[in-house]
């Protein structure tokens, strides 16, 4: 009589194998992740040239004028009633999307177009409250100044990213490039976790997706907006600097 033995894999032949699918998923992981960031930052960048597209319809629309970076009138928005209008509420007819105004690498934990998603420089999108608005012709420098960025809030200024910041008053990824995170602890401890991780590393590779002031989009990292905010950073040598931050300057 013949006897035949079932045919298996040895206990070495398994460990061999598992230990070559833990190598090559150890190499392709890192892969992925990059790819599947990659892709929303491609995502990011498109949000941002809708938004600057946005924004040379609204200047069309006002004498040739940038929106302000909020005005005194009530915001119905999806995310709740807000007591003013911030530049998100003014552009969103133009965009006719309210998702645009949402990064896709950010992750929030606040359901709002307000804090952990864009801002505008505060120094080319002036509040209606204290000046009037800029005007195309008054920018010196559009392909060079910074308009709407990658940013903790819905405005931000050159302070923010060199000083030690309060609440949602960062650029992502500003602690690498140099900026100052130590005072975001003073940030909600609901969003903390969120806030300190968004400023130190940021969102997109070390570095933000920017809108420029004459439409185009571009990434920069995190430390070229540290240092241009080091150039003009709201002291009285401001007026003497050449700075992406500074629209009456040319660069």
């Amino acid at each position: 009589m013949k006897h035949t033995g079932k045919k298996a894999f040895t206990l070495i032949e398994l460990l061999v194998v598992i230990a070559i699918i833990s190598i090559l998923a150890s190499i392709l992981f890192p892969v992925f992740a990059r790819a599947r960031e990659n892709a929303r930052r491609s995502s990011c960048l498109s949000n941002l040239k809708q938004i600057g597209i946005g924004v040379m319809m609204y200047t069309q629309d006002y004498d040739e004028s940038y929106p302000v970076y909020q005005t005194t009138e009530s915001w119905p928005s999806p995310f709740g009633t807000y007591s003013f209008t911030p530049w998100d509420g003014l552009i969103q007819p133009y965009v006719k999307s309210f998702q645009v105004f949402e990064c896709p690498s950010s992750a929030s934990p606040i359901p709002s177009g307000l804090n952990g998603q864009y801002g505008a420089n505060e120094d080319l999108l002036k509040n209606a409250n204290t000046g009037s608005p800029l005007t195309l012709a008054g920018v010196q420098s559009p392909a060079g100044t910074f308009m709407i960025m990658d940013s903790g809030t819905y405005l931000v200024y050159p302070t923010y990213a060199t000083a030690a910041s309060i609440g949602w008053y960062y650029i992502p990824g500003m602690g690498d490039g140099g900026g100052d995170c130590s005072a975001l602890s003073a940030a909600s401890s609901t969003y903390r976790s969120f806030v300190q991780q968004d400023c130190q590393s940021g969102r997109h590779f070390g570095g933000v997706d920017i809108a420029f002031a004459d439409g185009h989009v571009k990434w920069q990292k995190s430390s070229v907006v540290v240092s241009e905010a080091l150039k003009c950073n709201g002291s009285a040598g401001c007026t003497t600097h050449v700075s992406a931050w500074n629209p009456l300057l040319g660069n």
